[in-house]
């Protein structure tokens, strides 16, 4: 049986973040996918990597597999996102290949997302959070857990433009749009 399609609830705001949006810095809705958290024993690593056909990334490392992205986390810890509608199966996969040497756990509905796209969207994003995000050393294919604005969250760059995923607990993501909402509206009167 399929999953039941989800809603974002960040989509309440997407009218105060398009009116936010202008040339330089897009904000919008992440789409709704699974997440499924694993942690692993070093002996469940051979086998979660024949399954996913890549090695596991290191913390902060991103690599794609044949689920969707697979973000490191920490040294024995990885989210494998897929297709909104495949956690069960994501999940039941991975259990199968770890066995007893893991916890697999399906947290997609512990995050929910919005996208910041577009040429000064680093810039935006470093005016709310207290990492280096400087291409050299955080581009695509690179993710960290981090604090924007005194909440938790995990950001994902998708690629060079740049755009990233930024992911926070639903009931801190009104506080997260708006803090964005902020910087972007701070960004873009901002002298060049």
């Amino acid at each position: 049986m399929a999953e039941q399609v989800r809603f974002n609830p960040v989509e309440g705001w997407a009218e105060r973040m398009a009116t936010a949006s202008w040339v330089g810095a897009a904000l919008g809705v992440e789409p709704v996918r699974a997440r499924v958290t694993v942690r692993l024993s070093p002996a469940a690593r051979q086998p979660v990597e024949a399954l996913l056909g890549v090695g596991l990334p290191g913390v902060g490392g991103v690599v794609d597999s044949g689920f969707g992205p697979v973000l490191g986390l920490g040294p024995d810890e990885w989210l494998v996102v897929g297709d909104d509608g495949e956690a069960a199966r994501i999940e039941a996969a991975l259990r199968e290949a770890a066995g007893a040497e893991a916890a697999i756990v399906d947290t997609s509905e512990g995050r929910v997302g919005v996208r910041l796209s577009g040429p000064a969207a680093r810039d935006v994003l470093a005016s709310c959070v207290a990492i280096d995000l400087h291409p050299s050393r955080f581009g695509s294919g690179n993710c960290a857990q981090t604090l924007l604005a005194k909440v938790p969250v995990l950001i994902h760059q998708l690629d060079d433009l740049p755009t990233y995923c930024i992911l926070a607990r639903p009931s801190m993501a009104s506080y997260v749009v708006d803090w964005l909402v902020d910087a972007m509206r701070i960004s873009r009167v901002a002298p060049a």
